[in-house]
Order: structure tokens, then sequence, then C-alpha cells
């Protein structure tokens, strides 16, 4: 069973572990992306450093442990910084139980971003079995070493979603599977993707995106790095969690107000066709 778990959130650290056998080059690319533009730096007010992703022109969404006993906090997209007036935490998180899910946090932003579209929101129920694609600016190192490294870097890996920790309403993962070694997996398939990752230390509140036709929705926020080993130190065998964006829509929404909510109810009438041309299909 998963032992030992690593808030991804450290003070001070300003992003994920990577195959010994794949050129970094390949991981920062991916995270270049375009779709992939609305993540970026959270450091809140006592110094704690993180990542956030841009779900409204004045909104940002993040892990809930990174707002822990913060006043504020900024946001920083593309070089340029954004202040904050609001800081919100899902009422379901419980500081110190990571697998209790709910480690959710929306930041209001005093100026909206004008440069960069705000990601698109998963509101269906599929995440599971698809490839999910983690994005964060945490350490790095490779599945050889763990994590080790602080450069500020954008990096994106990706797996496929496959774990839950009992709480699959509201939790998910994967595991970072070793290309030399099949028994260290934790979950599913033990071949590991050819941008195979884990997430780090300040990879929390990052990311994680799934692509479904020709449309890229975020459908997670990084929580934390587990392991079986005593050692959560993103080697390979360890473990990502994540918050489902779906199961929060409801709160989100709640609190989002218009008109930046008119983008997210669009992406909900979206994904509801989706689904329904899915299970067509299935028939």
């Amino acid at each position: 069973g998963i032992l030992s778990t690593t808030v991804c959130c450290p003070s001070g650290a300003l992003a994920a572990t990577i195959r010994d056998d794949v050129p970094d080059s390949s991981y920062l690319a991916l995270a270049n992306n375009p779709v992939y533009a609305p993540v970026g730096t959270f450091v809140n007010s006592w110094g704690y450093n993180g990542s956030a992703i841009l779900i409204a022109p004045d909104w940002i969404l993040t892990a809930a442990h990174n707002l822990l006993a913060a006043s504020s906090g900024t946001f920083t997209l593309n070089g340029v910084s954004y202040g904050s007036t609001q800081l919100i935490t899902n009422p379901g998180w419980q500081n110190g139980n990571p697998f209790g899910g709910s480690d959710l946090g929306l930041v209001h932003l005093s100026t909206s971003v004008t440069a960069v579209a705000p990601a698109t929101l998963y509101t269906g129920s599929l995440e599971s079995g698809q490839i999910g694609t983690f994005v964060g600016f945490g350490l790095t190192g490779t599945g050889l070493t763990g994590f080790q490294t602080l450069d500020n870097q954008k990096r994106a890996f990706q797996n496929v979603i496959d774990g839950d920790f009992g709480n699959p309403s509201v939790l998910l993962g994967c595991d970072f599977d070793n290309p030399n070694n099949a028994a260290d997996s934790s979950f599913g398939d033990a071949t590991p993707l050819p941008l195979e990752g884990c997430v780090a230390p300040g990879d929390s509140g990052g990311g994680v995106f799934i692509t479904i036709g020709s449309q890229t929705y975020l459908a997670g926020v990084i929580s934390f790095v587990a392991a079986t080993d005593g050692n959560a130190n993103a080697d390979y065998g360890d473990v990502s969690g994540f918050g489902r964006v779906s199961a929060f829509i409801p709160w989100i929404t709640g609190i989002i107000p218009e008109p930046s909510m008119s983008a997210l109810l669009i992406t909900c009438g979206l994904c509801l066709l989706l689904r329904r041309d899915t299970r067509q299909a299935g028939k």
C-alpha cells in the first residue's frame, strides 16, 4: 500500500521528475505547447511556492494547501505578476490528510489576465484511462534520482490516469513506471509512456489536462506525490495524486461570478454534448 506522502509545495522552492532515458528538452517542449499556457507560478504571502492555473480572466485555481496560513498571493504568468484580492479554500479540504481529497483553492486576481486564454474546465466523468498531461513548476530530477533541482522551468509529463486512493469521486492518480523494472508499478500497465514522469514539490496547484477529440480540458489540480517505498521523492514507482476538477464544478461556478462565469458555462454545455456523443458511439 501507499505508505508515505509529500505535499507538492515546499517552502522556498521555485518541475517534475522525468525518465532517465529521455532528454529533458522533450518535457520542456511539451510544457510550452500553447494549450498549457494557463499554468503559471503561485507564491503565497509567506513564501510558499507552487503552481496555479488561470480558469477565468481574473481567477486562478490552485491547491488548497498553497493557501495555508496565507493572507495573499502572487500569480506569475509569462513573466507578468498579478496580485490577489481573495483566497478561498475548498471547505472539504483537511490539512494533513492528502488522501481526503478536496485540495483545491481559488484565488481572485487584482488584475485580469488578457494575454492568455483561461483553461477549459472538464465537467465529464471519463478521466480514468485517459492520458493525463501534468504541468507545473516544481523540482526536477529523474526516476533514478528523485527530485533534486530547482530551476523555475515549466515542465510537463504524461501518464495514464489509472489509479485512485480509495476516494475516486474526488481524487485520482497515476504511477511513475520504470522502463527497466516492471515491478516498479502500483497501478495499471507497467509500461511507461514516452514522456512518463512524476509530480514533485512545487508542482502543487499545477494542472492535469486531458484531450478528448480536438479539445483539451483541465481535468485535475496536482496535490501530492506518494510512495510505497517509504520515500516520496518522486522516483520510479512513486505516484502522483490530483483532485478531479469535475467533482468541484458546482463549488467553482458558485464562487466565480459573471462575466467570468460565461466561459465556464459554455464549457459545461460542450462537455455534455461530448458525453452524449460518446455514449451513442458506444452503443
